[in-house]
């Protein structure tokens, strides 16, 4: 579905009122058989509060957290199709994902972006001769990448999940080497930060048509010499979620808790958790009427019986 307003959907909420219901059923049907003798209306209807409670809980829980968080919003589109099904009109957006792409890091080792499938990403230009923005804006990165580091202040994920890239906007003289003696200028880990360098085309590519620097920076970019303070974020399938001021500490702040929202993100495509237990919905209902209708020809069976 076409949304910029999306929602965290956090499955193990509802998770426990379901597996409640479902481990209560044998029970119930085996107090009913041992003591229907002595059960009496007030018996049974707690009995039939216990059983329906946890199927309200998850159905109550489930329509609060529909809209419970606002997410990131998404930025491009490769294609939007319109389709019309019962006189309703839903619309399906293709979001654009940044391409694969390979360059060397400050290691001197190949660099594949496809080899960070499935991990927030977080972006930025800079050039180690840069005297005033980009050091600033590494250290603030650095910061950021510490925080995940450190047990005690992890925010929202940990290092395995996120990762951060630095596109130098200069290749033709940031040779690995450079870039090495620039990251230990930062005390960059290089466990989960690649500082990149490579053909000035593929690069400025990258910045130009994939993450699309100009438009963040209301076209204002020479596009023959890229320099933003512009941090890019981008989700679990490559598609850019943000644009932060890196130089700012508010805007970082709101990259820190967008990237903890990301990894909250629930993959729509996947079936849901409540989608397993669609088959014994029949029984979630079936199970309170059966005790119910059975209790009711007891009770009345005992009367007529003077017991």
């Amino acid at each position: 579905m076409d949304c910029n307003k999306h929602t965290v959907h956090i499955s193990s909420h509802y998770r426990l009122p379901i597996t409640i219901a479902h481990c209560l059923f044998p029970i119930a049907l085996y107090i009913c058989a041992t003591y229907k003798k002595n059960m009496n209306r007030g018996a049974l209807a707690g009995l039939m509060i216990t059983l329906i409670i946890p199927v309200i809980c998850y159905f109550v829980m489930k329509n609060a957290g529909e809209n419970a968080v606002n997410m990131p919003r998404r930025y491009f589109d490769d294609s939007v199709i319109t389709k019309e099904k019962n006189g309703k009109i839903t619309t399906d957006t293709a979001w654009h994902r940044v391409r694969n792409f390979t360059l060397t890091d400050q290691l001197g080792n190949p660099f594949v972006f496809d080899s960070l499938k499935g991990k927030i990403v977080v972006v930025n230009t800079f050039f180690t001769r840069c005297p005033n923005i980009c050091p600033g804006l590494t250290r603030n990165i650095r910061k950021l990448q510490k925080s995940y580091e450190e047990p005690k202040n992890k925010k929202f994920t940990d290092t395995s999940s996120v990762s951060f890239i630095s596109l130098s906007v200069d290749p033709e003289r940031d040779s690995p080497y450079e870039l090495k003696k620039f990251a230990d200028r930062f005390a960059v880990n290089s466990d989960n930060w690649s500082m990149l360098t490579g053909a000035k085309k593929e690069i400025y590519d990258l910045m130009l048509h994939e993450l699309r620097i100009p438009a963040a920076d209301g076209g204002l970019v020479d596009s023959n010499f890229i320099h933003s303070e512009k941090i890019i974020l981008l989700d679990k399938y490559h598609v850019v979620r943000g644009y932060y001021n890196g130089l700012d500490s508010v805007s970082m702040s709101k990259l820190a808790n967008d990237i903890g929202k990301l990894a909250l993100e629930k993959d729509k495509n996947k079936p849901s958790f409540f989608r397993e237990y669609l088959p014994i919905i029949w029984l979630l209902v079936l199970v309170p009427v059966i005790v119910l209708v059975g209790m009711f020809f007891l009770n009345r069976s005992r009367k007529e019986v003077g017991i």
